[in-house]
């Protein structure tokens, strides 16, 4: 049997989250796409019922004090357990940025999707693979590349690396790359030392937003890569996947 997915959305305080971020000493010009901070504010919020994947709508060209900024997540729990979590354990700071009322709104996402449905679909991903270190996969793809001309154009290597997320859950009918851009990035190092003493470090990764369609081949693979989301850095706000019915 599937598990129970919700997609919970929130409208953000920009001003209070900058104060939440400020206070926990994370407020830096080099998180950019304000992965990190979306996701300390998470921890705080809802601790280990934290959201994820999620996605924060353009907060590089969308700041504005006076404006909310657009959040939304995928969650195994409910809008009534998150606001009984954030109202009850969050700190003040945190609580303070969305109006946990709106969690009354979490939608609940279908739990079977039949094989052979099509779909458009919309992702912010972070292509990168991992051999030793995390790197872009189109510069692994350059330097594969024999040659020059043999180099595949940037679209063409992310809607490979795409597909390979998808696995057997999906057949991609079409894939556009709708934007790209390089971001820089803040995240934590890795020692066995707790959060609190790791030093922060500063990183740069690309951002590439995906279009396209697809198909359904196995409902339960596909409800599964919703819930876990696309790719890595799905903590920091990519790899949600939204999806709109074709006619």
């Amino acid at each position: 049997m599937n598990e129970t997915l919700y997609m919970v959305q929130l409208r953000l305080n920009p001003e209070r989250l900058i104060r939440f971020a400020q206070d926990q000493g994370i407020n830096r010009a080099w998180d950019e796409d304000l992965g990190y901070c979306i996701h300390a504010w998470l921890a705080a919020l809802f601790g280990a019922l934290a959201p994820k994947p999620f996605r924060l709508f353009d907060p590089s060209t969308t700041w504005h004090k006076d404006r909310p900024l657009k959040w939304f997540g995928y969650s195994a729990h409910d809008g009534a357990t998150l606001r009984e979590q954030a109202e009850t354990f969050a700190s003040p700071l945190a609580l303070a940025v969305c109006d946990p009322a709106e969690l009354s709104c979490a939608k609940r996402m279908p739990t079977a999707w039949a094989t052979g449905r099509r779909l458009g679909f919309e992702v912010l991903t972070c292509p990168v693979s991992r051999r030793e270190t995390e790197k872009d996969v189109f510069l692994r793809a350059a330097d594969a590349a024999t040659d020059a001309d043999s180099i595949p154009s940037r679209a063409e290597v992310y809607s490979a690396w795409l597909a390979r997320q998808w696995g057997e859950a999906a057949t991609l009918q079409s894939t556009r790359l709708e934007g790209f851009r390089l971001v820089r990035m803040m995240r934590r190092m890795q020692p066995n030392v707790d959060s609190v003493g790791r030093p922060l470090r500063r990183l740069m990764y690309p951002q590439a937003l995906l279009h396209g369609e697809l198909t359904v081949a196995d409902g339960a693979a596909f409800a599964a890569c919703l819930a876990r989301g696309i790719g890595r850095q799905r903590a920091f706000g990519y790899g949600m996947v939204l999806l709109r019915p074709l006619r």
